[in-house]
């Protein structure tokens, strides 16, 4: 009787023993697949994450491109390729973690700039205008090259407001010999209401979002430069500025009011907008080449000296063929 009690004691024992190095085998393969699956979805996220990181840095640095190597991030490494032109763009990235390599690879393109629609020379909206021109003031909606020289596409208005009454304010408040100054469609004065929807505030947040150069309160003077004809940019103002023999081309956005009192030649479309008033004062000799667009609540336009305000086909299309915008399509993301 003792003797079968303990050898079942003893089977009883050899079964627990068995069945302990057996759950523990179980625990461990358990844990090294949860070790395992943590290592691989880290290795994922390290990946897709340097390809986020390196979107924004694009968006910021419209140029970059090349190979970017040993980039520590959550514990691990990444190494990032990016090739292609801005209408194909491939960004491969590969990520580390511990013995896990994960690889993620996007095909995007960056978004092209849509310039806004120039309906005129010079363009104001406001529910209140108040216009003083002196001087040799020039407003022509006649189609010029960046040179001066006459262009070849339609006529549009010199200057063109929302309707007929801010029409007939214009023509009735500047003087005879500036009123035959303002040429385009229709003959002098050019002064035409123009049909526009546009949200002027909303795009010019679009424009800001995309800028190249942003620029605080102050005077800019000789020798600034916002772009070049074969590198336009886009140019963000925020607040009141002064500009001296200064020269730009692409896009300059200002949210506030703008004195141009030198030398200043833009070549492009220049927005000026602000939540109520604005001004706008031209002193010296000055061009905006491509389309002026002033909105506000209220918009003075103040001028002496030489100012030229000029419709150019060709330097919006400047901004068109060669701004870079700053969003992207992602067309593809494979892992």
């Amino acid at each position: 009787m003792g003797k079968g009690i303990l050898i079942l004691v003893v089977g009883v024992a050899g079964l627990i023993s068995l069945l302990i190095v057996n759950l523990n085998a179980n625990t461990n393969r358990s844990l090294d697949t949860t070790l395992d699956m943590y290592k691989t979805t880290q290795a994922r996220l390290i990946s897709n994450s340097g390809i986020e990181v390196y979107l924004e840095k694009m968006r910021r640095d419209k140029d970059l491109t090349g190979n970017f190597m040993d980039n520590d991030l959550l514990g691990g490494k990444y190494n990032l390729y990016i090739s292609g032109p801005d209408s194909n763009l491939t960004i491969r990235s590969v990520g580390y973690y511990d013995d896990k390599i994960h690889t993620s690879i996007v095909n995007a393109k960056r978004e092209p700039v849509k310039m806004p629609g120039v309906n005129s020379a010079l363009y104001i909206s406001s529910n209140n205008v108040s216009l003083n021109l002196n001087g040799n003031v020039d407003i022509n909606g006649n189609d010029h090259h960046m040179n001066g020289t006459p262009g070849t596409t339609a006529s549009l208005p010199g200057i063109g407001v929302d309707d007929a009454t801010d029409s007939a304010y214009v023509i009735n408040n500047v003087k005879s010999k500036i009123s035959k100054s303002i040429e385009g469609s229709g003959g002098a004065p050019s002064v035409r209401t123009v049909p526009d929807t546009t949200d002027w505030l909303g795009l010019s947040e679009d424009f800001i979002f995309s800028a190249d150069t942003i620029l605080t309160t102050g005077t800019y003077s000789s020798g600034s430069e916002f772009g070049t004809i074969d590198d336009p940019i886009i140019t963000y103002c925020n607040g009141d500025v002064n500009f001296t023999s200064a020269t730009g081309y692409g896009i300059m956005i200002i949210n506030g009011n703008i004195t141009l009192s030198g030398n200043f030649n833009y070549y492009g479309v220049v927005i000026v907008y602000g939540q109520s008033s604005i001004s706008c004062q031209t002193i010296g000799n000055n061009g905006i080449y491509g389309g002026a667009i002033l909105v506000g609540e209220d918009v003075s336009v103040q001028s002496q000296g030489n100012a030229q305000f000029y419709y150019s086909y060709d330097a919006i299309q400047l901004g068109q063929l060669k701004l870079k915008s700053s969003r992207f399509e992602i067309l593809s993301w494979l892992e």
